[in-house]
C-alpha cells in the first residue's frame, strides 16, 4: 500500500512539472536551459547538419532536450542540462554567448570545429564546469581571466587556437585543474605554476613568447637610468652631508662619560606613569629606564668615537631622516651599529621617544638596543649590527647588482613584520603603535628574520589609555588620555596601512612613491588600482618585481596583493588587525616551511628590572 502511494506521489510529480512546462512554454516565456540551448542553434553553421536536425524545440514535454544531440542531463525528468559535447561537427561561427543560461552545465566540448572571434571575457562562467574543452578551434585576443570562476575545473584545453596576450596569473587559483594545454597559440608572457600539479612543456609548446618553468627562464628587464641617476645624487649627498658632519665634529669639545646611577621601583613607576613633576625652566629632564637585564648601557662618547673610526665614511651604514648610522667594532670584535642623530633641539624628542620604546620592548622582531649615549649636543644610539642591511637596499638595487631577494623570503620577512606590529598591537603590556613603518626601517638579520626599527615617532600607551610617552609633546609632565577610538582608527589602523605599502613593495619592487604614481595615473586610489590589476593580467605583469616572474609563485602573489588590499581601504575601521593579518600570511609561509607558530605572540617580553631592582637613570641636558 505505501508503495503505491509512492508511485503515485511521483507520477503526480513529473505531471505536475510538465503541466508547468507546457504553460511555461505556451505563455511565451522559456526556461533557462531551453534559452541556452536555442541561443547555441541560432549563432552556430551546422553546414553538415550535425545537431540541428535533432533540436527541436517544438517539443513541449518535460526532458524533451535531453533527446537533443550532443546534450546531456542530469537526469530524463527535467530540463537540467549537464554537458553539451559538439566536438568535431565542423562547426562554423562565434561563441555563443548564450550558454551562460545553461546555470547547471558540467561539461562544454566544442573542441575539433571552425570557431572564431573571441572567448567571452565577461563574468559569466558557470561556476559548475568542470570540463572546458575549446582545442582546435580558430580563438583569437586574449585568454578570459574569468575562467578563474569555475572553481570546478578539472579540464581546460585552449590549444591550437590563435590566442595571444598572456596566460591570465589568476588561472594557478584553479585548485582542481587536473589538465591544461595552451600549446599551438600565440601567447607570451611567464607561464602559471599551479599549485597542486606542474605541467610538463608539452602544455605550453609552439608559444615563442612563454617563458618560466618548465620552459626557458623569463629575463629580467633592465633598470631605467633615472632610477640609476637618483641613486648616484643619493650617494653623492650622502658622502657630502657625511663630510659635514665630520668637520663639525672635529672641533666640537667632548665630556667624560657620566656614571649611571640607580633608583628604586618607586621612581620607575613614577617615571613611566608620567607623575613625576617637572618645572618649564629645568635645564634637564630625566627619562628612567629599565635595566633591561644588563643590555641598556650608557657609553662614552668618546669609545663609540673610537668604535666607528672617528665616524669613518667606510663605517657609513645609511642615511635617516634624523641621523646618520655607522657600523661600530669594539675593542672585543663585537659589531655594533651607532645611530649619531643630527644637531638640532627638534630630534631630542625622537631620541627620547626610540630610547624609551626600545629601551622597554624586548621582540624578536624588535631591533634590540644595547645603549645610548647623550653628551652635551651629541645623541647616539646603539643597537645591536644586524648583518643584511635593511629591506630597501634589498629591493631597490642598482643594475649590475646581483642581490636578490627570493620570494620565500619576502613571505618571512612579511610573516615577521605581522608579528612583530601584531605582538606591539595586542599583546605586549604597554599599547604600541609605530607610525612610521617602511622598508627603511626593516632589518634583516644573517637568515634574513626582520626587525622593526626606527621608534622615534613611536607612540606607547597604557592599557586603559594614558598616553605616557608622546614622542610630539614629550615635555608635558603628565600623562594624557587617548580616547580608544582615536587610538584604533587614528594610530593602530595608521600602521595596518603603512604594513600594506611594505607589501606592496615586496610584491613590485617600487618605491612608495612609484606605487602612489601608478594609482594616480589612473585616476583612482591605491585600493582601486590594486582591484583592477587583479582583473588585469597585462596590467600586474607589467609591475610586478620582474625577479619573480616565471617562479611559480603566481598564486601566492596574488593572495599577498588581496591581503595588502584590505590593509589599503580607505576606511580605516574597515582594515584588518595585524593578529588578523599575521594568520592569513602565515598560512601562506606554512607552504615554504615556515612554521605558523602563533604561540610567539603570547610570549610577554615586556623588560623588567634586574633582580637588584635597580633602574638606570638617562640624564638629558
Amino acid at each position: 500500500m505505501a508503495h503505491n502511494t509512492s508511485l503515485v506521489i511521483v507520477l503526480l510529480h513529473i505531471f505536475a512539472l510538465s503541466f508547468l512546462n507546457i504553460l511555461v512554454i505556451g505563455n511565451g516565456f522559456e526556461s533557462g536551459e531551453i534559452s541556452c540551448l536555442r541561443s547555441i542553434k541560432e549563432s552556430l553553421e551546422d553546414p553538415y547538419n550535425k545537431f540541428k536536425h535533432s533540436w527541436n524545440f517544438g517539443n513541449t514535454m518535460i526532458g524533451f532536450i535531453c533527446k537533443f544531440a550532443g546534450v546531456g542531463c542530469w537526469n530524463d525528468v527535467e530540463n537540467r542540462v549537464y554537458s553539451i559535447e559538439l566536438s568535431n561537427m565542423r562547426l562554423k561561427g562565434q561563441f555563443p554567448r548564450g550558454i551562460r543560461n545553461c546555470s547547471n552545465l558540467g561539461i562544454l566540448d566544442l573542441s575539433g570545429n571552425d570557431l572564431t572571434g573571441t572567448i567571452p571575457s565577461e563574468r559569466f562562467w558557470l561556476m559548475f564546469l568542470t570540463v572546458l574543452d575549446l582545442s582546435f578551434n580558430n580563438f583569437s585576443g586574449e585568454i578570459p581571466k574569468s575562467i578563474v570562476n569555475c572553481t570546478y575545473l578539472h579540464v581546460l584545453r585552449l590549444d591550437n587556437n590563435q590566442l595571444t596576450g598572456l596566460i591570465p596569473p589568476e588561472l594557478v587559483l584553479l585548485y582542481r585543474i587536473k589538465n591544461f594545454s595552451v600549446a599551438n597559440n600565440r601567447l607570451s608572457g611567464p607561464v602559471p605554476m599551479f599549485y597542486n600539479l606542474t605541467f610538463p612543456a608539452e602544455s605550453y609548446a609552439n608559444n615563442p613568447g612563454l617563458c618560466g618553468a618548465p620552459l626557458d627562464p623569463c629575463m629580467a628587464a633592465p633598470a631605467k637610468f633615472h632610477v640609476l641617476f637618483k641613486q648616484g645624487f643619493l650617494v653623492g649627498w650622502v658622502f657630502s652631508t657625511v663630510s659635514v658632519v665630520v668637520v663639525i665634529f672635529l672641533y666640537t669639545p667632548w665630556v667624560p662619560l657620566l656614571n649611571a646611577t640607580t633608583k628604586n621601583n618607586k621612581r620607575m613607576k613614577e617615571a613611566i606613569d608620567g607623575s613625576q613633576g617637572s618645572a618649564t625652566t629645568e635645564r634637564s629632564k630625566n627619562v628612567k629606564i629599565s635595566q633591561l637585564e644588563g643590555m641598556i648601557t650608557r657609553m662614552s662618547f668618546t669609545e663609540l668615537r673610537e668604535a666607528t673610526g672617528n665616524f669613518n665614511t667606510h663605517n657609513f651604514i645609511g642615511l635617516g631622516k634624523i641621523g646618520i648610522m655607522y657600523k661600530a667594532v669594539l675593542p672585543n670584535g663585537w659589531p655594533l651599529a651607532v645611530k649619531r642623530f643630527y644637531e638640532s633641539p627638534s630630534f631630542e624628542k625622537q631620541f627620547v621617544s626610540e630610547l624609551f620604546a626600545l629601551g622597554r620592548l624586548r621582540h624578536n622582531n624588535l631591533v634590540p638596543l644595547l645603549g645610548y649615549c647623550k653628551e652635551r649636543k651629541e645623541k647616539l644610539l646603539v643597537y645591536k649590527y644586524i648583518l643584511n642591511g635593511n629591506l630597501y637596499d634589498w629591493l631597490h638595487v642598482m643594475e649590475g647588482n646581483d642581490k636578490i631577494l627570493e620570494w620565500h623570503l619576502r613571505i618571512k620577512i612579511a610573516i615577521g613584520i605581522a608579528r612583530g606590529l601584531a605582538w606591539l598591537h595586542h599583546k605586549c603590556d604597554f599599547r604600541v603603535v609605530h607610525l612610521n613603518l617602511s622598508s627603511t626601517s626593516i632589518l634583516l638579520d644573517k637568515n634574513f628574520e626582520p626587525k622593526i626599527s626606527n621608534f622615534g615617532g613611536a607612540k606607547i600607551s597604557s592599557s586603559d589609555g594614558a598616553l605616557f610617552l608622546d614622542s610630539i609633546d614629550i615635555d608635558s609632565s603628565n600623562s594624557s588620555f587617548v580616547d580608544s577610538g582615536v587610538w584604533e582608527l587614528g594610530f593602530v589602523k595608521k600602521d595596518v596601512y603603512d604594513f600594506g605599502i611594505l607589501l606592496l613593495e615586496l610584491i613590485i619592487g617600487k618605491e612608495p612613491i612609484e606605487i602612489n604614481n601608478y594609482s594616480k595615473s589612473s585616476n583612482g586610489s591605491l585600493l582601486d588600482w590594486i582591484t583592477h590589476l587583479l582583473t588585469s593580467s597585462s596590467n600586474l605583469y607589467s609591475v610586478i618585481d620582474k625577479s619573480l616572474i616565471g617562479r611559480g609563485f603566481d598564486g601566492e602573489i596574488f593572495q599577498l596583493l588581496r591581503i595588502a588590499c584590505m590593509c589599503l581601504n580607505p576606511f580605516p575601521g574597515r582594515r584588518p588587525t595585524m593578529l588578523e593579518l599575521y594568520t592569513k600570511i602565515s598560512i601562506l609561509g606554512e607552504r615554504h616551511g615556515i612554521t605558523n607558530d602563533t604561540k610567539i605572540l603570547s610570549q610577554f617580553e615586556i623588560a623588567t628590572p634586574s633582580t637588584s631592582n635597580e633602574i638606570v637613570e638617562v640624564e638629558i641636558t
